[in-house]
């Protein structure tokens, strides 16, 4: 009579032969294996919907001579470096993740692959560009056949989402694997934290990207801005204002963008993932040509302030001032030197740039 036991099952009992100090140990090894498992079985999903998008959306988009123009000339824009992850996933990473299984030496997996997730970077600074053409079509009804055809639940923009999800998600397996893995296992160990400390990194593209897909009511260039190097949640005090105001604000390499955040509607409907993610609202930007930065203020007994003043092109200060309370002293320091460094990064290539003028004008 064949055995009923699954996979899972089996790997875990097989391990009742091995030698373990402790009951603890014992335990910790089970568990190790159950993450292990769990984490290869949501590898194969997240295969498997990469894969629908290819070829249930962008291939047949690309090959259907039916396809709307809107949607057969901007693919490389609504799916970014898509495929190249799909591929990755599908020929690498999860055949990888597979033969790990057995010694459970999922740590050197990804610390092998270290290269391969920047693509994720790619695709997560391209996300709001994708976010918004879609958000901004006109016809939908070609996508909503697609989405039937697939007999997805979710729409297209949901799907786009899950590489920015899952890219978030390995830290926190790989930091419950280091949990249950012994420290007399120092080979393993190593290698899940030198993992942890890679995979920890790569998420700040994603959650940045989920943030600025929320962006609503900025029509400019986001390639003018530069790329996006710090999101937070401020109370900002404008103009010395007595009262805070939320303000959701973004630092690129060229600009400080402020926005309002905007509160998710209650609704008894189902909305899609992407409908979900936090949503802000345009206010104002400015240039970092236009930015003057007080580090230290006389009424901060918290040391969680700094202030950002406007200066017109002539340098005449416009009397604009936005001081920005952070939850805290991390979160200040953090934004005060990035700040500050890109400030000095700006006058120095403007005092280069003098000198490169004097030169060839004979000064």
């Amino acid at each position: 009579m064949p055995s009923s036991t699954t996979p899972s099952t089996a790997s875990v009992s097989s391990m009742e032969s091995l030698d373990f100090e402790n009951e603890a140990e014992h335990t910790a090894f089970r568990n190790t294996k159950l993450l292990v498992q769990e984490l290869v079985n949501t590898e194969k999903r997240y295969v498997d919907d990469l894969r629908a998008v290819v070829e249930g959306y962008k291939d047949k988009i690309e090959a259907d001579p039916t396809s709307p123009k809107v949607l057969k000339s901007n693919v490389s824009i609504i799916f970014g470096n898509l495929e190249e992850i799909y591929n990755f996933h599908n020929k690498i990473f999860l055949s990888e993740l597979e033969k790990s299984m057995e010694s459970c030496s999922v740590g050197s997996v990804f610390c092998n692959n270290i290269g391969n997730f920047d693509m994720y970077a790619g695709y997560c600074k391209n996300k709001p560009h994708s976010e918004n053409l879609l958000s901004n079509l006109s016809d939908t009804k070609y996508l909503a056949a697609c989405q039937r055809e697939l007999n997805h639940i979710l729409d297209l923009s949901s799907y786009l989402l899950k590489p920015v999800q899952r890219i978030m998600k390995y830290h926190l397996i790989l930091e419950k694997l280091l949990k249950y893995t012994p420290d007399r296992s120092e080979k393993r160990k190593t290698e899940l934290q030198e993992a942890l400390k890679i995979m920890e990194q790569v998420p700040r593209y994603a959650n940045d990207a989920i943030h600025l897909m929320g962006l609503e009511g900025y029509h400019g260039n986001f390639d003018i801005l530069g790329q996006l190097l710090l999101q937070e949640n401020f109370l900002v005090y404008i103009n010395g204002q007595k009262k805070p105001t939320p303000r959701q604000i973004f630092c690129f390499e060229n600009a400080v963008l402020f926005s309002k955040p905007v509160p998710v509607k209650n609704t008894s409907r189902k909305l899609s993932v992407s409908q979900t993610a936090p949503k802000y609202s345009y206010k104002n930007h400015f240039l970092l040509s236009q930015i003057g930065l007080t580090r230290f203020l006389p009424d901060d007994v918290t040391n969680v302030q700094f202030q950002l003043n406007i200066y017109k092109k002539n340098q005449k200060h416009t009397g604009e001032t936005f001081l920005l309370q952070a939850a805290n002293t991390g979160i200040r320091d953090q934004w005060m030197n990035k700040i500050e460094k890109l400030l000095f990064m700006q006058f120095e290539n403007m005092k280069i740039g003098r000198q490169v003028i004097c030169c060839r004008v004979g000064v």
